[in-house]
């Protein structure tokens, strides 16, 4: 976090630029794949590129390719939070304005970590992938579980993957608000910038004209 306080503003505008680019590049790559592969075969597009890469891949690839295409979203969604982030608010005065577009990004990464996410992992794993209690993953031995017939199911699996990944991205947000106080603060004494070093090894510094 301390590297993000010492970024110079044409550093800051560069990677925050490309990030908000290349972000919206792939969402428009990751929405025409979700797009394309969740449709049934009837309704695919009549162009050609479009029937050839729906045609192309075993209808059992298609849900998987679409899953990807979420995937492609999810990382398209925090470069574009991202680098608008570090572009209008990273190491900028802070003005109403700007604690107000601030509070606007923060708002949306959560609705979208939060709610979004979850909500398209459970419509995705219960239509696409079919994740049922009826379906079952596999049957415990029953040596573990005292000679009973005990199952797990799909469905199971599901909701064990919302509540982890519901319980790992609330430790992770309040760990990157923890962390992202110290941007601006000095670095600790251990972590201080050493100086360059010329070929030889030797420290370089930087003399003003008068000292010749």
């Amino acid at each position: 976090m301390h590297r993000l306080g010492e970024l110079t503003d044409r550093q800051r505008l560069r990677f925050g630029g490309g990030a908000l680019v290349l972000g919206l590049l792939l969402m428009v790559v990751a929405v025409t794949v979700v797009h394309i592969y969740g449709r049934p075969a009837e309704q695919v597009p009549s162009l050609e590129p479009f029937r050839s890469m729906f045609t192309g891949i075993d209808q059992g690839a298609h849900k998987y390719l679409k899953g990807v295409g979420y995937l492609l979203v999810f990382g398209a969604s925090q470069l574009m939070i991202g680098g608008a982030a570090v572009i209008w608010v990273l190491n900028q005065k802070m003005t109403w304005a700007r604690a107000g577009f601030a509070a606007f990004l923060a708002w949306m990464e959560m609705v979208f970590v939060f709610g979004v996410v979850p909500s398209e992992w459970l419509n995705f794993s219960q239509t696409d992938l079919d994740w049922s209690t009826q379906n079952i993953w596999f049957d415990v031995p029953k040596f573990l579980v005292l000679n009973n017939d005990v199952q797990i199911s799909f469905g199971a699996v599901k909701d064990a993957i919302s509540g982890g990944y519901n319980m790992v991205m609330l430790v992770l947000a309040g760990l990157f608000a923890y962390k992202l106080q110290d941007i601006g603060k000095p670095r600790p004494a251990g972590e201080a910038k050493s100086a360059p070093v010329s070929p030889y090894g030797r420290p370089l510094i930087k003399r003003s004209k008068d000292e010749g």
